[in-house]
């Protein structure tokens, strides 16, 4: 390649030289000179050869070049290839193909032609290799093994109203959140048990600030990551402080093109895009504005809002990919929301009291990972965040603010294709203030960490990875130690067995620290094993598991002891005598999963079930009991279907949850009460055409299609006698929009 570009940079130079000498055979002579200079200069040497496994197979599309220089080629279908360089004395042949272990030949050029034979040997990692998979359900566009991709969150009919969360409700292991909670409640975990992570970095405020029994969408924008890991259990030691579950979210990485989309819909506008800096960097950009008013002006609510939500906000990011292997990523992310509504009053629940809330939130997070050699990757982050809620209901008004400032570096080394190891540390720095009515109330904490994890593949069949984390809270004065360790058996081509179990530790809740209470380390032990049949486009997996809590925060009010479902009873009634560890509980039960993208062209579905079994004694519990977010059975069945001739893709998603316990003070055994069971059908369709030149998709969505009456529970006043249920915002929703792009939308983004 190098010579080409030599001899037509010399030729132009003679032709112009020519064109300006009338003397054209005086130039003759000097052009022979220098052809014979550049020929001998860069006389050429041909690399030929094949390519096959160790059974003489031919690999078909195999790179086949030399280190650090531009000449090489692949093998053609019959596994042949050659290619000339100028390359002299020592060089190195690379040989690779996915599947199989990069072969590295040693070979001095001297020749000018060379016949070469390589066999490839299988790699440990492959199209069909072993994952250890056991608590973990991967949506990521980097492995061929994942249950699901991130435009499968995206496109998930009656996930819009939460976001990310709403679509990972339809996965097992999740229960069905009917509108009233906030967060993601797994496998008997509350919603203060799950953790989010973007870029290995610890999100305090993933869900939006709201008023209370009205749940709150996740603040992420979906399209911004490229890979969604859900854990809900065993999850690497890279993180703690999550009793049940993980969410880790990797941001996407250098965008292919300018684009530009703009959106519109009853809830609001909104604007985004981004813009390449030369050839390896990039600006993305997002800008929005909120106004249900419209949205709550058509539809009939179960709440009386006083305050529509409304709000605004951007974000902005920067990538650079410094090399093939080398990207820094740079994001920040900044609204403001407000909403009110009508509660029942927390110390009498026939009475209505106004609730108003205005949030701040700002999120600030950089990321840089670098192959320092062949061998070794350093990763490094770090956040910044800090949220404010200015809440007011009835006369009393509340300032709450919190802010974390996280750091987190680490070192992976593979040792080869069968062994890799990885460690790092981690400090996180946080602080709570909240001002209620006259009382002041704050505490900082510093968290530091420090894993060590390994994993080795003696064999293409088998899999192990222990680790080890250690974590010290200055607040408490105290550290803990999580041993894990998960495994993979592969039983057949398609299909393997994993098994995790691991120690897992949290802090006490918000508001016990907050108070002045000091109590230890919550503690989880998680063992869970599963079967995966993946093949065609099909997949099937089945897990069981079993969750055994201890040293869960427990209040303590003597002779006095009572239960009352007030979050706010710190505030109105006598505080706990004492706050310790006493607390129990236990959460078992078995996960099932099926998609089918194979029965029909263009048509996708998948069934998820969740049985779980589940008690605990914590809080201000009175007995051990299931908790009031817990329904014993889960059902969600997603079906997709894309019409190509009308460029409509239709989406249905069907929903059930056994019915929740709640409360009764009249009942004979605590939490004995179960509400009726809960139906959901949610429908999206979406239409892709032109409008002057412009990709446009029209949207339509309705949640709970059949407007079925769900009833999520009841509520009881402190003496019994006054009664009210408990219901989602809307029985019924529906939504219409349009999307507008200079790009064209992606099949299976409609």
């Amino acid at each position: 390649m190098r010579n080409i570009y030599f001899l037509s940079i010399w030729f132009a130079m003679q032709t112009t030289l020519m064109k300006r000498s009338k003397k054209i055979h005086r130039r003759l002579p000097l052009l022979v000179i220098c052809l014979s200079i550049c020929f001998n200069s860069y006389a050429q040497s041909i690399l030929k050869g094949k390519v096959t496994d160790k059974k003489g197979v031919p690999i078909a599309f195999a790179n086949v070049f030399l280190k650090n220089s531009m000449d090489g080629t692949t093998t053609d279908t019959l596994g042949a290839f050659s290619f000339t360089t100028q390359a002299k004395d020592s060089q190195v042949v690379v040989v690779s193909f996915v599947g199989y272990t990069e072969l590295l030949q040693p070979i001095i050029i001297k020749d000018t032609l060379y016949n070469l034979n390589f066999k490839l040997k299988e790699a440990g990692t492959t199209l069909n290799e072993i994952v250890i998979n056991a608590g973990t359900m991967d949506a990521t566009n980097e492995r061929a093994i994942a249950v699901l991709r991130p435009l499968d969150i995206v496109t998930t009919a009656g996930a819009m109203s939460m976001g990310i969360a709403g679509a990972i409700q339809t996965l097992p292991g999740v229960q069905r959140n009917g509108g009233d909670q906030t967060g993601l409640f797994v496998r008997g975990g509350d919603a203060s048990e799950t953790s989010f992570i973007i870029d290995g970095l610890t999100v305090q405020n993933a869900f939006m600030s709201g008023p209370p029994g009205v749940g709150q969408r996740s603040r992420f924008n979906p399209f911004q990551f490229k890979g969604t890991s859900f854990s809900t259990g065993g999850y690497s030691v890279r993180y703690g402080q999550a009793l049940s579950s993980v969410i880790d979210l990797q941001t996407n990485d250098l965008p292919e093109k300018t684009t530009f989309s703009a959106g519109l819909n009853f809830s609001g506008v909104n604007a985004s895009g981004s813009k390449l800096i030369g050839n390896n960097s990039a600006i993305e950009y997002t800008g929005y504005y909120l106004n249900f008013s419209p949205y709550y002006g058509t539809a009939k609510t179960n709440y009386n809002f006083v305050q529509v939500p409304q709000g605004e906000g951007f974000s902005t990011r920067f990538v650079s990919k410094l090399s093939d292997k080398d990207y820094f990523k740079m994001s920040l992310t900044y609204g403001v929301t407000q909403s009110g509504i009508e509660i029942p009053d927390p110390n009498n629940y026939q009475n209505l009291v106004r609730f108003n809330v205005q949030n701040e939130n700002t999120l600030f997070n950089t990321s840089h990972s670098h192959f320092i050699s062949d061998k070794l990757k350093s990763f490094t982050a770090f956040s910044f965040s800090n949220n404010t809620d200015e809440n007011q209901w009835a006369n009393y008004k509340q300032h709450n603010n919190d802010d974390r400032i996280e750091g987190r570096t680490e070192l992976k080394y593979y040792a080869s294709n069968k062994l890799s190891l990885l460690g790092g540390i981690e400090v996180q720095k946080y602080s709570y203030t909240q001002n209620f009515d006259s009382t002041l109330k704050t505490f900082d904490e510093v968290l530091s960490a420090a894993y060590i994890e390994g994993e080795y593949k003696p064999a293409s069949w088998f899999a192990i990875k222990p680790g080890v984390r250690t974590e010290y809270s200055q607040i408490l004065g105290k550290g803990n130690v999580s041993p894990r360790l998960s495994l993979a058996v592969k039983t057949g081509r398609n299909t393997q067995v994993s098994m995790a179990s691991g120690v897992f530790y949290q802090t006490p809740q918000t508001m016990y620290l907050l108070f002045g209470y000091r109590p230890d380390f919550q503690q989880a032990i998680h063992y869970m094993a599963n079967y995966q049949w993946s093949k065609s486009d099909r997949t099937f997996r089945v897990e069981a598991y079993y969750k055994s809590y201890s040293q869960l925060v427990q209040e303590h009010y003597g002779a006095n002891s009572f239960y009352t479902p007030n979050p706010y009873r710190f505030y109105f009634n006598p505080l706990p005598q004492s706050v310790n560890n006493s607390g129990s509980g236990y959460a078992q039960g078995i996960d099932v999963f099926w998609r089918d993208k194979a029965l029909f062209k263009n048509f996708d579905y998948w069934i998820s079930y969740s049985y779980v079994d589940t008690k605990r004694l914590y809080q201000n519990y009175i007995a051990s009991a299931t908790p009031d977010y817990v329904s014993n059975h889960n059902l969600n069945i997603v079906a997709k279907y894309m019409i190509e001739k009308i460029k409509t893709n239709i989406s249905a998603t069907y929903s059930y949850a056994s019915g929740r316990p709640y409360y009764n003070p009249a009942a004979t055994d605590f939490f004995s009460n179960k509400a009726p069971d809960y139906n959901n059908l949610a429908l999206t369709i979406s239409y892709v055409t032109t409008v002057k030149k412009l990709f446009t998709v029209f949207y339509f969505a309705m949640d709970n299609v059949t407007n079925n009456k769900n009833v999520l529970g009841y509520r009881y006043s402190f003496n019994g006698q006054y009664k009210s249920p408990i219901l989602p915002p809307l029985y019924r929703t529906f939504f219409i929009g349009v999307n507008i792009s200079l790009s064209p939308f992606k099949k299976d983004e409609l």
